[in-house]
C-alpha cells in the first residue's frame, strides 16, 4: 500500500510538474508577444551611414523622409581635416535652408523637427558641399526622426 502511495504521489508530481511547465511556457510567448507588440509601436529613429568622396567645389545629396517631430543630426567626418565643407539642410514648405554648418572635420548639423514641419511634408535633402578646392574623402552619418531614407544614397 505504501508503494502504490508512493507511486501515485510520484505521478501526480509529474502531472504537476508538467502542468506547471506547460504553463510556464505560455507565460513566456505570452510575454514575448506582448513585448514585441510594444516595441513595433515604438517610434523608430533612421540612420544612414555613407561613404563620400568629393573632388573640387563638388556636392552630394541625401534625401530623407521625416514623418514626425525629432531631432536630425548629421555628422561628417573627412580628410584632409583642414578642408572645409558644408552641411546644408532643406525642408518642406520653405524656399531656403533649415539649417546650414560650415567648417573643418569633424563637422556637425542639428536640427529639430517640429510638428508644423511635419505638417507642412515629409521631404528633407542634406547636401555635404566640398568648399575647399581640393578633394576629400569620408563618412556621412545622419540621424533622424521616424521614417526612412527616400533614395538613402549619397549621390554625387
Amino acid at each position: 500500500m505504501f508503494l502504490y502511495l508512493k507511486l501515485r504521489d510520484m505521478k501526480a508530481g509529474t502531472r504537476s510538474s508538467a502542468f506547471a511547465k506547460t504553463m510556464g511556457n505560455l507565460l513566456s510567448i505570452l510575454l514575448l508577444l506582448v513585448l514585441s507588440t510594444s516595441f513595433l509601436n515604438a517610434p523608430a529613429d533612421g540612420y544612414i551611414e555613407k561613404p563620400f568622396s568629393l573632388e573640387n567645389f563638388a556636392k552630394a545629396t541625401v534625401e530623407l523622409t521625416v514623418e514626425q517631430p525629432g531631432d536630425i543630426v548629421a555628422t561628417a567626418e573627412w580628410n584632409p581635416k583642414k578642408a572645409e565643407l558644408a552641411l546644408i539642410l532643406f525642408g518642406p514648405g520653405q524656399m531656403n535652408y533649415y539649417r546650414r554648418s560650415d567648417g573643418k572635420s569633424p563637422l556637425e548639423l542639428t536640427f529639430t523637427v517640429t510638428a508644423q514641419d511635419t505638417a507642412e511634408g515629409s521631404a528633407w535633402r542634406l547636401k555635404l558641399v566640398n568648399q575647399s578646392g581640393e578633394s576629400v574623402e569620408g563618412m556621412l552619418r545622419i540621424s533622424f526622426p521616424e521614417g526612412r531614407p527616400a533614395a538613402g544614397e549619397v549621390l554625387q
